[in-house]
């Protein structure tokens, strides 16, 4: 893996990742620290299995 595929590898995943928080933020009903805590942990891991998981499909 180079430098390019690297950085366009760690985009994807934040692209996904703040997608997915987004996501999270507006569906719940009281935003506070804890909340945002665990949504930023679960948007992480979702994103790692929709890179893991595109890459699969895409064959990359």
């Amino acid at each position: 893996m180079n430098r390019r595929t690297a950085l366009l590898a760690v985009g994807e995943v934040l692209v996904w990742w703040a997608a997915l928080l987004l996501l999270w933020l507006i569906l719940i009903s009281t935003v506070d620290t804890l909340e945002v805590a665990v949504g930023a942990g679960a948007a992480g891991l979702a994103a790692l299995a929709a890179r893991a998981g595109r890459r699969v499909v895409g064959g990359r």
